[in-house]
């Protein structure tokens, strides 16, 4: 599972480093801000479109076999980004790594129910956090390294990342394993759109899916524009702005198990999700407003705590009343799909909005108030009866 995990956060790393290759991208394709919020969201098309189609049909595949496909995929669709000659075939590239991102997602939710019980989903969701914490943070320090080492040379960048996903690929067709859960052994499972009715007829669901569009909408706008606008705005350097967007994140990332435990054995997971929602949008704003670096090092550290909620949220599906395997598959793909909502709309909103207004900081600091649907989606889930459920 910890392979798993660990490739698939990788997958992360890659399209939210997007920020940091951008502006030798745009100078070398010459992007208008338009463009550039095109680039950002192009990833999360596919997810919106194909999740609930891909997740009905994959969910019948073995999970190695789906993930090891997934991966090859994602390999091939760097080298194809890093050839891009016009910023269409880019596009397209972006556009068919992100499909690959989402075809994999099926795996998740049907290795853990075979390999865990209830009780210990909340763990490796929180291990899941830390992964993409350590990972994606390690990514956001490593590129503006990896891009000043190949004197700027975006396109080698992504080839690096291409040998990278290679060689993830190999390993888990090596060490990637599957078993049967006895408790699913003799579970009747429905067939064709049933799957889908059934696993998309649970409100907690799509409040939990709203819960999670407004805050990855900010999420996806800063890792997409915030480089810039530090940059331009205070002139500080492309290294040390990943360095401080990557404290954040490796510190959500560490902090989301213990959080997510105290939570759910307090009993006050709509609470914590409420603190956390309002922390977001006011760590968000600062980091807009301010050119302070040690200001901007302890913003992103709180920014980092309230990103603690993820392991809280995405444990939703796996509680719902009577969810069967193929049902679970479907309900997590439809989770992560709604972070991918978020996360399109981000950098696609902060780049026309930019370029209506001929303000980025602006346009940063309007968007950093979306995360207000993590408030709301705290003060209405039924955690209560999730804990019940899974109980019984």
């Amino acid at each position: 599972m910890g392979v798993w995990l660990f490739s698939s956060v990788s997958s992360f790393m890659v399209l939210n480093t997007l920020g940091i290759l951008l502006p030798a991208i745009s100078a070398d394709l010459d992007l208008s801000p338009s463009q550039q919020g095109l680039l950002g969201s192009a990833s999360h098309w596919g997810n919106i479109a194909l999740a609930i189609p891909l997740s009905w049909a994959t969910s019948r595949m073995s999970p190695k076999w789906l993930t090891a496909a997934a991966l090859f995929m994602a390999t091939l669709c760097l080298f194809l980004q890093s050839w891009a000659p016009v910023f269409i075939v880019l596009l397209v590239g972006r556009l068919l790594f992100g499909i690959s991102n989402i075809a994999q997602m099926p795996a998740r939710p049907l290795l853990t129910r075979q390999w865990f019980p209830p009780k210990e989903v909340i763990l490796v969701n929180g291990l899941s956090n830390v992964l993409f914490g350590l990972v994606v943070g390690g990514g956001l320090v490593a590129a503006p390294v990896v891009l000043d080492w190949t004197g700027g040379d975006w396109r080698m960048t992504l080839r690096i990342f291409g040998l990278f996903f290679a060689g993830i690929t190999v390993t888990w067709i090596i060490l990637g394993k599957t078993r049967t859960n006895e408790a699913d052994q003799d579970v009747v499972t429905p067939q064709g759109l049933d799957v889908v009715k059934r696993a998309l007829g649970h409100r907690d669901l799509w409040i939990g899916g709203l819960g999670f569009v407004g805050s990855t909408m900010s999420f996806g706008a800063f890792l997409a524009f915030y480089p810039t606008l530090m940059l331009d705005e205070f002139e500080i350097s492309l290294r040390l702005t990943g360095a401080i967007l990557a404290l954040g994140i490796v510190v959500g990332g560490i902090g989301g198990m213990g959080i997510a435990w105290a939570a759910s054995t307090s009993g006050r997971e709509g609470a914590f999700l409420q603190v956390l929602g309002v922390l977001m949008i006011g760590t968000n704003v600062g980091m807009v407003l301010t050119g302070s670096v040690p200001a901007l090092f302890v913003l992103s550290f709180f920014n980092g705590v309230a990103w603690a909620f993820f392991p809280i949220l995405v444990t939703v599906p796996f509680h719902l009343p009577g969810i069967r395997p193929r049902e679970l598959a479907v309900a997590f793909v439809f989770t992560m799909m709604m972070t991918s909502v978020g996360t399109s709309l981000g950098p696609l909103f902060t780049g026309f909005l930019q370029e209506a207004i001929d303000n980025l900081k602006l346009a940063l600091f309007l968007v950093s108030f979306t995360s207000i649907t993590l408030v709301i989606a705290g003060g209405t889930l039924r955690f209560r009866s999730q804990r019940q459920t899974a109980a019984s």
